[in-house]
């Protein structure tokens, strides 16, 4: 039987959105097989060391899958199955930025002739060049190779190594922000990164305001998709995705 940790950083306290999408999740993912438990800390102003205890107490835990999901996050109860459960060792669902207009977080990979996003025949996910952590699954597969190739995030004595997966700062001349960081790594030496695009993430703000979306649904709003009376330009489209 597979373990997942679902580690949720939380500040002062999380959602109740948060936990009851939790709750709700949990009898699909005991039904597929899998056993579960929960890492947390509290009010570490630090977004990447937070991270980086809860990836040492899920690997203490002994997790063959870790799940990362931010404190102010909601999803139906398959949503959270659905990404565990598609195939790759770095996962995630994107959400829609904290705004009104409708964007959504990290970057996907196009075909550099057509312009068209990078999609997977069997399952639809989408590869990616950049992903969110709010809602991101990783294997410890990944986290093994990602210490492996590179070894100057690594801690602690050399018996029981940690690891600083989501290190944020300047590179090139821009800063970086944690799961960005994270994933440019990642991709760059590590492997592929996926998309999962037909998800129902709602993202929450402190004024009660949610911002709802589906990817998907999103991208098939788009000039040349099935839900728009737009032509596609396929240029414009790479620059609104």
């Amino acid at each position: 039987m597979k373990k997942i940790v679902f580690c949720l950083p939380i500040v002062t306290r999380p959602f109740q959105i948060t936990i009851d999408s939790l709750k709700a999740s949990l009898p699909l993912i005991e039904a597929a097989g899998y056993e579960h438990a929960l890492a947390q800390i509290v009010d570490n102003p630090y977004i990447s060391a937070a991270r980086a205890t809860m990836l040492r107490a899920a690997l203490d835990a002994k997790a063959d899958i870790i799940m990362f999901i931010d404190y102010d996050m909601g999803w139906r109860p398959q949503d959270l199955l659905t990404v565990i459960q598609t195939e790759g060792d770095c996962v995630a669902g994107t959400y829609r930025a904290k705004i009104d207009d409708e964007q959504y977080m990290g970057k996907v990979e196009h075909d550099p002739v057509s312009f068209v996003p990078k999609v997977r025949e069997s399952d639809g996910a989408i590869s990616a060049n950049l992903i969110p952590a709010g809602f991101m699954k990783l294997t410890v597969e990944a986290v093994d190779t990602y210490m492996f190739r590179h070894p100057e995030h690594c801690y602690g004595p050399m018996y029981h190594l940690s690891v600083d997966l989501f290190n944020h700062g300047v590179h090139d001349r821009l800063w970086w922000g944690e799961d960005y960081s994270f994933s440019r790594r990642y991709k760059e030496k590590c492997g592929p990164i996926w998309i999962v695009p037909d998800l129902d993430l709602d993202h929450h703000a402190k004024d009660g305001k949610v911002y709802k979306g589906n990817y998907r649904r999103f991208l098939l709003r788009q000039p040349g998709g099935s839900e728009s009376e737009t032509p596609r330009n396929d240029r414009v489209t790479e620059l609104r995705l």
